[in-house]
């Protein structure tokens, strides 16, 4: 069993993400979720876990380039990550959930349907990745599907960087730590850079991937974490809580990750991709039910059908996925030989 917790916090990081939503799906909006009227509106609990979750790939994902710095090797890994999981929740939507909730009669043939479909290449025209003809039309958060494929692009997006960096030869702690710097700047600083995802997000993204390049010589220490942590919890008061928990709160989280004191969570799998994919979803169908219309009642009810689906999805699909990335590569020379020698 691996000795860190980061197995751990991606579940938990799923889950408040699920927990953020609750008052969403039965609210209609964010002006109710407890960390944006605690924060007056700076930002969301489910926006500070999605901020953890990049954090975390970026610290992960730069070992994994340390570790094996072949192009094709992490091209190929970081695609068995995202899409498996997400063809099949994108499938299953389309497929199995919209025909049955959908009151429009004419769903198979609504342009919105296909356009749903299009999640599956990430970058989308506004309001074509979130709505299904007919779905959730009389919810209090009306006709939003999947909310969290959204920030798919986004991770992508970074994992692109990674490669193209790492391919270049350019992908050292002295260049990941200059970008870190540079996006922390711009969002500090910047008039409404803040509300950017494509900024915030590759901040947490490469504040992860600098810690991990100085990870020897950076000093993790208990009492720094805690004060890392502190230096967040007053930025609710401020205006600055989203640059904070981007990297003072990574410093904070990843001293914890790199720990064993949360181990053992995924020796049954790694649910988190799945929690995340199917939480809002999940969610959204039990309000149109009639059912979990308060945010308590809605985890009650969502989470352990999601927990399900996210574990069935780990072992079904996504685990056996995985796998293929450590089978040598197709190499087509050796191929044509064979066939030319046969």
């Amino acid at each position: 069993m691996r000795l860190n917790s980061f197995d751990a916090l991606r579940i938990l990081a799923a889950l408040a993400v699920m927990v953020s939503h609750a008052w969403q799906v039965t609210s209609g909006g964010i002006d109710t979720d407890p960390l944006y009227r605690l924060s007056d509106g700076q930002m969301t609990l489910g926006a500070l876990a999605v901020t953890a979750f990049f954090g975390m790939s970026g610290y992960l994902v730069m070992g994994s380039w340390e570790r094996r710095p072949d192009v094709v090797a992490f091209a190929r890994a970081r695609a068995l990550r995202i899409w498996p999981a997400l063809i099949t929740v994108v499938a299953a939507t389309v497929v199995l959930v919209g025909p049955v909730l959908s009151t429009d009669p004419g769903y198979w043939t609504g342009a919105q349907t296909w356009a749903y479909a299009q999640n599956l290449f990430l970058h989308q025209p506004p309001g074509g990745q979130r709505f299904l003809p007919g779905m959730f039309e009389t919810n209090p958060l009306p006709r939003v599907v999947d909310g969290p494929l959204w920030t798919l692009e986004y991770e992508v997006g970074c994992y692109t960087a990674v490669l193209a960096l790492g391919a270049a030869r350019l992908l050292t702690r002295e260049s990941v730590t200059a970008l870190a710097l540079a996006l922390a700047l711009i969002v500090w600083r910047v008039p409404g850079a803040q509300g950017q995802p494509w900024l915030y997000l590759p901040l947490a993204f490469a504040t992860g991937a600098a810690l991990h390049a100085w990870r020897t010589r950076v000093p993790w220490r208990r009492d720094l974490a805690l004060a890392a942590l502190l230096l967040v919890v007053a930025g609710t008061a401020g205006t600055g809580l989203r640059p904070l928990a981007s990297t003072a709160g990574l410093y904070a989280l990843l001293h914890l990750g790199r720990g064993w004191r949360l181990a053992g969570w995924g020796r049954w799998g790694d649910p988190s991709y799945g929690i995340y994919l199917w939480g809002m979803l999940v969610q959204q169908v039990v309000v149109s039910l009639g059912c979990g219309l308060t945010p308590a009642s809605n985890l009650l009810i969502s989470v352990p059908m999601t927990v399900v689906l996210a574990y069935t999805s780990w072992h079904l699909v996504e685990r056996r996925a995985l796998a293929l990335k450590d089978r040598p590569a197709l190499h087509l020379p050796s191929i044509l030989a064979r066939v030319r020698d046969a």
